[in-house]
């Protein structure tokens, strides 16, 4: 077969032939050349440079492809091939629709990073014998490295676009991410409360007002469990605004200058403890399962059809406790991997993953911490986003990665050093040990570990009185059944036609009363109070006024294990589904 030399009508692909991309890149080609149109040569090789004839010849930067139509590089060479294979690979002359400045600028901020991500080999490599014919310089000796070759001529409002475009976007999300994680770490630290207290109030009083001179919207900020106010919103749109006036001021200044390594390595450090902070925080309290606590006698009164989807959420959590240690677990791992270095690669694609099923979780459940639980998932992403290259090298491509060389201490003085040393350990310490502090206390003070009245659980009613009306003269919607009482104020009334009313129960022990707070259906708040007597272990006497009506009821305490849900346990064998 005659070789090619630019002139027969076989497209011919020039490539890096150092470069473990573009090998990769090739092989793709030979794999999905059903027809075998195509012919290749390095760009280090005589064969290629003859294909160029008196024509200025390109960078290895670049890969080219010399058809009928002419000479491609960069994007348009890649389309070209995709345009000559044929079939649906003709389908990505779609992304035509960009501007051709923009699929270069992509295509160049690939190339300039390729060595650095799949690596590079001493020579060019020479194809396997069955496709030596389809090598123009097949025969060449091997050449010992790339060879520099002289760059074509570029616009310049193309390389200026080029520049400072993404050095914009790298500037506007470093930026970004500042603003949302600042103040940490101060309100972790010890006696910063009065300093993140000021910073909250004076933040609180600039949002509330861009809210409303601009949106005419009064919100204030009164905690409610919620993350996803009309304040929070307000936030976003007032921390992004903010983040695009920095970036753009930023990049005028730079004049066009990519951001330096150093800096981004700060800001990503910063991130990665702020996000190891907050990760440690749901962490142990999901280890030290508190975050969901056990489904409450109040809960287990409630039906299914009345479950709210978040509240059937914490259900599912609180009523396994292995599982939610599970989950909790898989954020504590985060978190450790993410304070050091040489791991933080590894605990921003553990984080990754954890958080994507807690994102999904949030809005497939309205929990109203879908903001906050985005941005985490942001920066686990922010992290590992540098490496994506490098990960795609060995996951997709099947080619070796190339270490990314950590940087020294910049810190020159051993004793400024040692200083700093101490300092992150500290800062680490903190992150790691105040959260289990903190969800220890919880614990004791309502979950697991904390003492239970003799009134919470859940009481059946073996007679009840109403009005002058005993037990079942009683219409059904009145008529009392069962009665769930939890420490932690919350309580429910399951009546006699199966319908249940959630409440609010504070027990005074002292008094032996306990007052009864009750929405109506015009969504106003009503409150009773009942009085108390516990005759004996596991029988209680109540009375008093509720709804308007006189109130007469014994109960007996129900074992703790009365409900499916927490006493069907484990069993390694089932014969048949228990589903109910």
């Amino acid at each position: 077969m005659d070789r090619y030399e630019g002139s027969s009508s076989s497209p011919l692909v020039l490539f890096d032939g150092v470069c473990n991309l573009c090998h990769a890149w090739v092989q793709w080609i030979v794999r999905h050349d059903r027809r075998g149109v195509f012919r290749f040569a390095a760009l280090q090789s005589a064969a290629a440079q003859r294909s160029f004839g008196d024509a200025t010849p390109l960078s290895a930067d670049s890969i080219v492809l010399v058809d009928e139509r002419g000479r491609h590089i960069e994007s348009e060479a890649i389309l070209r091939i995709a345009h000559h294979l044929g079939g649906a690979w003709r389908l990505l002359a779609i992304a035509r629709l960009f501007p051709r400045r923009l699929r270069d600028a992509a295509y160049r901020w690939n190339a300039r990073n390729r060595y650095r991500w799949f690596g590079r080999q001493n020579t060019c490599v020479q194809p396997r014998a069955e496709l030596r014919e389809r090598f123009l310089d097949a025969d060449e000796w091997p050449a010992t490295g790339a060879t520099d070759l002289p760059k074509a001529t570029r616009s310049a409002a193309s390389v200026g676009f080029a520049r400072v475009l993404p050095g914009f976007l790298h500037r506007f999300v470093l930026t970004y991410f500042c603003i949302y994680v600042f103040p940490f770490p101060i309100g972790m630290l010890p006696f910063t409360d009065k300093l993140t207290g000021a910073y909250s109030g004076a933040l609180h009083r600039v949002v509330a007002g861009l809210a409303n001179s601009v949106f005419g919207i009064h919100t204030t900020w009164v905690p409610s469990g919620s993350g996803d106010r009309t304040y929070n919103y307000v936030e976003l749109l007032f921390n992004l605004t903010l983040a695009l006036v920095i970036a753009a001021s930023w990049t005028l200044r730079a004049r066009g200058r990519p951001v330096g390594s150093r800096t981004a390595e700060m800001v990503r450090s910063y991130v990665r403890y702020a996000l190891a902070a907050w990760l440690f925080y749901y962490g142990w309290f999901k280890v030290i399962p508190t975050q969901m606590p056990a489904p409450g006698p109040d809960r287990l009164l409630n039906t299914i059809g009345n479950t709210s989807p978040m509240g059937l959420l914490w259900t599912l959590m609180g009523s396994s406790y292995p599982y939610q240690i599970f989950a909790g677990l898989g954020e504590v791992v985060a978190t450790v991997l993410l304070v050091w270095r040489q791991t933080a690669l590894a605990g921003s694609l553990v984080a990754t993953a954890v958080l994507t099923n807690v994102v999904m979780l949030n809005f497939c459940f309205d929990v109203p911490v879908k903001l906050f639980s985005s941005h985490l998932l942001a920066m686990a992403l922010f992290l590992a986003t540098p490496h994506a290259m490098r990960l795609a090298a060995v996951l997709l491509f099947n080619l070796p990665a190339q270490p990314v060389p950590l940087r020294p201490d910049p810190i020159g003085p051993l004793a400024l050093r040692r200083v700093a040393w101490v300092a992150q350990v500290a800062l680490i310490a903190i992150i790691a040990i105040a959260p289990a502090f903190h969800a220890v206390r919880a614990a004791r003070e309502y979950g697991f570990l904390a003492k239970r009245s003799a009134l919470h659980g859940t009481w059946a009613v073996d007679s009840f009185e109403r009005g002058g009306l005993t037990g079942r003269e009683n219409a059904t919607s009145v008529r009392w059944v069962m009665f769930g009482i939890n420490d932690l104020g919350g309580g429910a009334i399951q009546f006699a036609n199966g319908a249940t009313r959630q409440v609010g129960v504070q027990v005074n022990a002292g008094m032996q009363t306990m007052l009864i707070r009750y929405g109506d259906e015009q969504q106003k708040y009503h409150t009773d109070i009942l009085s108390y007597v516990v005759r004996e272990p596991g029988i209680l006497d109540v009375q008093g006024a509720f709804e308007g009506a006189t109130v007469n009821a014994t109960l007996h305490r129900l074992p703790a294990d009365w409900s499916l849900l927490l006493g069907r346990g484990f069993h390694w064998i089932s014969e048949v589904p228990f589903n109910r």
